[in-house]
């Protein structure tokens, strides 16, 4: 496996899902130094991490691995209104995330007091 194409490949296909670096290593569990690491070539993922890059960006393991010169589209075959309920659920997970922490920061500042 060549390190370079491996790294083009990750960032194509990361790019091609709207996903920034920062939330891949948040949801794949690493440092945004490894995702860089990753997309450089500098580095390779581990096995477990090599499967859960290609589920979370809904690419074949073996095109993340072995690649070919297209990036396949996360979207193909989905419909307009398949891709909206997706964000909208997206969303709606970050928005209680969010509330929860937010609801945690009230119990420390009540704390504080």
């Amino acid at each position: 496996m060549d390190q370079q194409l491996f790294g083009e490949r990750l960032k194509n296909a990361r790019e091609a899902s709207g996903m920034s670096r920062a939330n891949m290593a948040e949801r794949v569990g690493v440092k945004l130094a490894t995702v860089d690491k990753w997309e450089s070539g500098a580095m390779y993922p581990r096995a477990n991490r090599l499967q859960m890059l290609a589920s979370l960006l809904n690419v074949p393991l073996l095109w993340l691995l072995a690649g070919s010169q297209q990036v396949p589209d996360p979207t193909a075959g989905v419909s307009n209104s398949e891709l909206l309920l997706q964000k909208i659920a997206d969303m709606s997970a970050k928005v209680s995330e969010l509330q929860s922490e937010l609801d945690d920061l009230r119990i420390l500042a009540r704390a504080g007091n």
